[in-house]
């Protein structure tokens, strides 16, 4: 249900304030969130991932004052469909669409309050806020209630679902190491503590898991690291006795609630390492004067997977290879077959697939499964009552993935059960050559992902097109599907690192016409040493390897578009691609599907 706009306007009048920022994350500046912390599409009924909402009550008014929501343009057609009326749309980015911060300064007259609940934004985002807004007249105002809260009668409980232990054998390094290398820096910076709050990097520093949140195994928890003990905040009844046998006396357990004391009482011992980046305005504001701002010491060595990780990594990737592919092979079957399949039950027949493979734990994202002209909204959701068939007469985009005990995936490919419009082919080949070209970069370590970005887009710019989104995000080892501080992407990212060896990233160019078709190729791979005939200033050189095992077919392709060394690539890895599945296949989906893996990994000749 949505929220109504008249409601929250009345408890925005409550608070004294003109207008409330709403933003997607939740106290830990997650991507993805619980149910509870869903207060955006609660009040917009927007549901994508990413976006803002802003909420205004003109002259303390209950009745009047606008709506409006900020989204990219992975969601433009998904919020054209979910937004009412009462919503104006505005595409971040385009041309003449100014940025949340503008818009309040120049809607909002001056003397204006806006409120937010500072739990929920980031210090730095809060700071970016109050300097932009002061220069108005305009005052940002930490809420210490939520109103949307206020108003939400059937909102979720938050959750608290039992955590569990992530063992070395697979995360490849103890949390006591961990733990001791996290103090070294914190000694190294004349600190005293260094406080947690993104919630994959608590589970990976303490080598935990959890199910607070769907698809990313994470639980609620901050962790503040002191020299003498670790003190971790939570829900306590999600800590059973494997869980605290396996952090040990080292590690102390306390009330979710408690964080914020807690920081006010270590801010007097000294020093405090703290992300503004990460950290919420409301823990930031706790620690005072005593603040030591930092990127996250976690961040980076969390993104450079260790051996087992990587080792883990490869073993998931051909699992779930074997598991698309067999389903891949079900779906064009039961399509050619005249059968009915819509978007919606083949993304649930796919996670049947999945989950006849070992180690498979969830998905590790909403699957987004677009056929048509579906596929050109970019993080389409098939939805059971409106999701369209699957027919022979267009392209089928599917992106998805699973989470597994020793690794995360993320793959898209793009298919066709009939014959394809050239049109299609030639789009289809411009978006690989893309892939190719940047599967195949070499580059000195350290360079940043948004300089790598336009390699992937030169094919399809030679043809006047292009995609509205990133070409590549980190991926964790068995953690959140989206990581940092690695990237590929037209923008430069906060706190962006370059690329090191052992980082995961996805290669992910599309194109998607509107009305029509989308096209997406997408593989996840391993940064990785390349190489080089010569090494200028002696630098390390590295490359990527590609771990995502699935076909791409060739159906959809050009050959004649493509060249010598772009036939070679797309020839070896459909070969490295059989080569290794076919034994997998052979063991848990026997038969015609071992035939299909075939079929689609035969080479392409020009």
């Amino acid at each position: 249900m949505v929220l109504t706009l008249s409601e929250l306007r009345k408890a925005l009048v409550a608070e004294g304030v003109d207008a409330l920022w709403i933003g997607s994350g939740d106290a830990h500046q997650s991507e993805y969130v619980a149910t509870s912390e869903e207060r955006r599409a609660a009040v917009s009924g927007f549901t994508g991932s990413a976006g803002t909402a802003v909420v205004t009550c003109t002259n303390k008014s209950e009745t009047e004052g606008k709506a409006a929501l900020w989204t990219d343009g992975r969601y433009f057609l998904q919020a054209e469909t979910q937004l009412s009326s009462e919503w104006e749309l505005m595409r971040a980015g385009n041309k003449g669409v100014p940025e949340v911060n503008d818009w309040l300064a120049a809607t909002l007259p001056e003397g204006s309050v806006v409120g937010v609940d500072h739990y929920m934004l980031s210090a730095s985002q809060a700071e970016r806020m109050q300097a932009r807004l002061y220069t108005s007249g305009i005052r940002l105002k930490a809420l210490r209630s939520n109103p949307v809260d206020k108003i939400w009668s059937d909102r979720p409980a938050f959750p608290s679902a039992a955590v569990r232990p992530h063992p070395v054998t697979l995360a490849g390094k103890s949390h006591h190491d961990k733990v001791e290398d996290l103090r070294a820096v914190i000694k190294q910076q004349g600190c005293v503590a260094c406080v947690l709050s993104m919630l994959d990097e608590v589970c990976w520093l303490l080598n935990l898991r959890g199910d607070d949140v769907n698809f990313n195994p994470v639980f609620y928890a901050y962790c503040i690291v002191t020299l003498e003990e670790v003190h971790l905040f939570g829900p306590l009844e999600s800590y059973g006795d494997d869980v605290r046998s396996h952090l040990g006396a080292g590690v102390k357990l306390h009330a979710y609630e408690a964080a914020g004391d807690f920081c006010s009482d270590v801010a007097q011992v000294g020093p405090v390492m703290v992300d503004p980046a990460q950290l919420n305005w409301a823990l930031f504001e706790a620690i005072g004067s005593s603040r030591r701002r930092c990127v996250s010491p976690v961040t980076l060595p969390k993104s450079i997977k260790n051996d087992v990780e990587l080792a883990g990594i490869r073993e998931a990737h051909l699992r779930d290879g074997a598991a698309l592919t067999a389903f891949l092979h079900w779906l064009e079957a039961s399509v050619v077959g005249g059968e009915t399949v819509t978007e919606y039950s083949a993304a649930e027949k796919l996670e049947w697939f999945r989950q006849q493979m070992p180690m498979h734990i969830s998905p590790s994202f909403s699957t987004i499964a677009g056929y048509a002209a579906n596929g050109a909204i970019i993080h389409y959701k098939p939805e059971q009552d409106t999701a369209a068939t699957i027919g022979t007469d267009s392209l089928f985009l599917l992106d998805s993935g699973a989470q597994y005990a020793d690794g995360t995936t993320d793959v898209t490919r793009t298919v066709h059960f009939g014959d394809p419009t050239q049109r299609m082919k030639d789009c289809y080949t411009l978006v690989l050559q893309g892939h190719i070209a940047l599967a195949t970069a070499v580059f000195p370590e350290g360079t940043l992902g948004s300089r790598l970005d336009a390699i992937a887009r030169v094919p399809l710019w030679q043809a006047g097109l292009d995609y509205n989104h990133g070409t590549g995000h980190g991926v964790g080892a068995h953690l959140n599907v989206h990581e940092g501080p690695q990237g590929i992407g037209f923008r430069k990212r906060e706190n962006e690192e370059g690329f090191r060896i052992g980082m995961t990233i996805s290669n992910e160019p599309g194109y998607y016409e509107d009305g029509a078709f989308g096209i997406r190729i997408e593989t996840v791979c391993v940064t990785i040493p390349s190489s080089t005939p010569n090494n200028f200033m002696n630098k390390t050189y590295c490359g990527f390897e590609t771990v995502t095992m699935t076909p791409i077919g060739t159906k959809l392709v050009n050959a004649s578009m493509l060249t010598s060394k772009e036939l070679t690539w797309l020839n070896d890895y459909n070969a490295e691609v059989l080569a290794k599945l076919q034994p997998i296949m052979e063991q848990y989906f026997p038969g015609e599907a071992v035939d299909y893996l075939q079929r689609e990994c035969r080479p392409l000749v020009q």
